[in-house]
């Protein structure tokens, strides 16, 4: 892992894969940082995406300068 490495990392996805994301966390014994976004991104306008994103980097960047901790 990255973080073995001492470089932070994180999961980005849709709010659609929450349930899905923590079963697999708990089958590998890891428990990544995540930002969540809305569900869907596929049929987003680019004005769209980039409000999502831009959504997003709170809970990105807080993640990547913390110690850890909740990043969703």
């Amino acid at each position: 892992m990255l973080e073995d490495r001492g470089l932070p990392g994180l999961l980005v996805a849709t709010n659609a894969f929450e349930d899905a994301a923590a079963h697999q966390a708990r089958s590998l014994g890891f428990d990544p940082a995540v930002a969540w976004v809305p569900h869907p991104v596929q049929n987003r306008s680019p004005d769209e995406l980039e409000a999502l994103a831009t959504m997003a980097m709170k809970s990105v960047l807080r993640h990547l300068t913390s110690d850890g901790g909740d990043a969703s």
